[in-house]
């Protein structure tokens, strides 16, 4: 129902996004391309089915304690843009089998039907599940951020028995921080070097383009001027593909994965201070609530 995903928006302020590897010790797979403080925000496709599901079970227990049916909810499929890295960063497998991820999500990407809907009149009911204004929590973040939640929730507490009362504090500040790392990259001469040798490198490909950003934004706009006609969306893949190719192409050429690897390990030391016990703490807590989903511990590589 929409105020379920209205206070999973609140709770959860900046949502589950950017991620990867770094030299502060990573939660993504060796080889994968640089993301804040190891990926420690992100969750592939699969963790995130297991980790929705088993939120969605603990919370229909919870409801039940206090008298409510309900029934779990599905998870939403096919957006591929979901896992897109922060900093516009793109292998040359990703584009070769999906582009950027944006056509494939426009004509693919499904919400789940609320089966809860019937309960929408229900006060009672919507109180239990999402609680009330006199249980609110908010939580100060960096940089004068906020996010909050209602206390007295079966949501609030289904997430409290997976992830840990402290999660989505933690989860919620190394978004924040996690932003001002890109940000910081990406103003670093470093990174403008890097960029510059792909822009040069796309221009000679044809491609004009100034920021990484702007090929994604280019193939938005196809997808808007089809006026939202599968069909149509259907033709625009192969132009996609070699836009997306190109990129990641000119990207390997100018180093630019590595670069931004370079320049995160040292904006890192100095974004992240004194905190880093807590991105400790959040590791461990992301870890637990993994095995509490039932989700396979990764294999220990070398």
């Amino acid at each position: 129902m929409k105020t379920r995903t209205t206070l999973a928006l609140a709770a959860v302020l900046l949502g589950l996004g950017a991620a990867g590897c770094s030299s502060s010790g990573g939660t993504t797979p060796p080889g994968a391309l640089p993301r804040p403080f190891g990926g420690v925000t992100h969750y592939d496709e699969e963790q995130r089915a297991v980790l929705h599901d088993a939120e969605e079970v603990l919370v229909a227990g919870c409801m039940r304690e206090r008298g409510f049916a309900y029934r779990p909810q599905g998870l939403a499929t096919g957006d591929h843009r979901v896992d897109a890295n922060p900093y516009g960063l793109l292998s040359g497998d990703q584009a070769t089998n999906d582009g950027f991820g944006v056509i494939s999500t426009a004509l693919n990407l499904k919400q789940a039907a609320d089966p809860n809907q019937d309960k929408d009149a229900d006060q009672a009911w919507k109180a239990a599940l999402l609680g009330t204004d006199a249980h609110r929590v908010t939580v100060d973040l960096p940089d004068h951020q906020q996010f909050y939640y209602n206390g007295d929730s079966c949501l609030t507490q289904a997430r409290d028995a997976l992830y840990g009362p402290d999660y989505f504090r933690l989860f919620n500040t190394f978004q924040v921080l996690g932003n001002k790392v890109v940000n910081d990259v990406q103003a670093d001469g470093r990174y403008a070097a890097a960029e510059s040798r792909w822009r040069d490198c796309m221009s000679t490909a044809h491609q004009s383009a100034a920021h990484l950003a702007e090929p994604v934004a280019m193939i938005d706009r196809w997808v808007e001027q089809d006026g939202g006609d599968p069909a149509k969306t259907h033709d625009l893949i192969g132009r996609e593909l070699a836009l997306a190719k190109t990129s990641a192409r000119c990207q390997d050429r100018a180093g630019l994965a590595a670069t931004v690897e370079q320049v995160q390990t040292d904006v890192e030391k100095t974004v992240i201070g004194t905190d880093q016990p807590l991105l400790d703490q959040l590791r461990g807590l992301r870890q637990q609530a993994l095995a509490r989903a039932g989700h396979p511990a990764p294999t220990a590589t070398r």
